[in-house]
């Protein structure tokens, strides 16, 4: 009458992220191409050339900016307003604005600025931001007739072309927007375009195209962290246990924060029988002053496997921080007291768990075998009995009271 547990490989179901929509902020912006001589002014990171180049070149309005990366989306939004007033007519004050009035989810606003700086100076960038927002509420064909009207000469833009993806997949056409970001990557080898590309090969079924494509885009952008996240999950689906430990023990690798390098490096380390080194990689999960909590819960769990009792607690106990009424995590603390021996201390977060979630014949069960290991023979009764009214179909709890003996003295 063992007590287990099993743990799945990948720590949480992969879900698509929306196509494009992390541009519209500056503070999801990718790093721009930069040279040696490139300015440490805070602005480096703006993506968008044009804009980048405006707001070095006025203080007022990189102060806009930087209002908006800190959070501050109304006194942003403000600023470029009044900024207006004096250069109604700028493409990139407009875009500004429509930047700023994206992150206050005025989306009608946003649209009128980017529509209005891209009438004055057509810009791949404006049009890539439009398209997104068109997407984002669902008009397709309003975006295909905004691609369809742009000037020959921005048709090859490498924004248009990724613009012209995101809407073949919105369209349903995912296989048109994989041949188009494929042309688009031999002639523009960036790290968005490689994860873009990482994201139809998974949504078509074809995890290994996605794990070369997630390869490229952390070799590109090594400190962006959802890269490195999207890349573990789909070397542990795909069970590369060999390439998981190499991709979330590489420098950079803790960009995925939240200690899951750690936790996906126990992972291969563990699936790969070397169980060492696979306690030292869970273990330091809960040194993470903000570790995931489904990476504490993983990593406590595979600790209890490997008999690492005391780490396996500290984790545990960790993760119930955040979570403190959670019964998967009373029952898995509840087992790794009991194999240490501290079955009272354990009956109380059986029952935690059992009152949570008493549906949970496993948690039912492994209640009674707590009562048992302890003689709890009055309680046992009681639980035993309501157990089987519970669950008349689990043979489990068929004759459970006369199987628990009192060991002998």
């Amino acid at each position: 009458m063992a007590r287990g547990l099993c743990f799945p490989a990948v720590l949480v179901p992969l879900a698509l992220l929306a196509w494009g929509l992390l541009l519209l902020s500056p503070a999801h912006a990718q790093p721009a191409s930069r040279s040696e001589a490139a300015p440490e002014d805070g602005l480096e990171d703006v993506e968008m050339e044009p804009l980048r180049a405006a707001l070095r070149g006025n203080e007022l309005w990189a102060q806009a900016w930087f209002r908006l990366g800190a959070g501050d989306v109304v006194g942003a939004r403000r600023d470029v307003k009044r900024l207006l007033r004096d250069n109604p007519r700028d493409p990139d004050l407009l875009h500004l604005l429509a930047l700023a009035a994206s992150s206050e989810r005025r989306w009608m606003e946003a649209r009128r600025a980017l529509r209005r700086s891209l009438r004055l100076r057509p810009d791949g960038w404006v049009a890539l931001h439009l398209v997104n927002l068109l997407l984002q509420q669902g008009r397709i064909g309003a975006a295909q007739r905004l691609l369809g009207n742009l000037p020959d000469d921005l048709q090859n833009d490498p924004r248009v072309r990724r613009a012209s993806a995101y809407v073949q997949v919105a369209a349903g056409d995912p296989s048109a927007a994989l041949t188009e970001l494929t042309r688009l990557e031999e002639s523009e080898p960036t790290a968005q375009v490689a994860y873009q590309l990482a994201v139809l090969h998974i949504e078509l079924g074809d995890a290994s195209s996605g794990a070369a494509a997630l390869r490229r885009a952390v070799r590109r952008s090594p400190t962006t962290g959802r890269y490195h996240r999207m890349l573990f999950e789909q070397l542990a689906f795909l069970a590369d246990w060999d390439g998981l430990v190499e991709a979330s023990s590489r420098a950079g690798a803790a960009a995925a924060g939240s200690g899951l390098d750690s936790y996906y490096r126990g992972l291969g380390l563990h699936r790969l029988g070397r169980p060492d080194e696979a306690v030292r990689a869970f273990a330091a999960v809960s040194a993470y002053g903000m570790a995931d909590p489904l990476a504490l819960a993983g990593s406590a769990g595979y600790l209890l496997q490997l008999a690492a009792y005391p780490e396996a607690e500290h984790s545990c106990r960790a993760a119930m921080g955040g979570s403190p009424n959670d019964p998967t995590l009373h029952h898995l603390l509840a087992m790794i007291l009991s194999r240490q021996s501290r079955e009272s201390e354990a009956l109380a977060h059986y029952r935690r768990a059992v009152d949570q979630e008493p549906e949970d014949a496993a948690y039912r069960f492994d209640l009674l075998l707590s009562m048992c290991a302890l003689q709890r023979k009055a309680e046992l009764q009681a639980a035993a009995e309501r157990a089987m009214k519970d669950f008349p179909e689990d043979e489990r709890f068929h004759g459970f009271e006369g199987r628990c003996r009192q060991p002998p003295e």
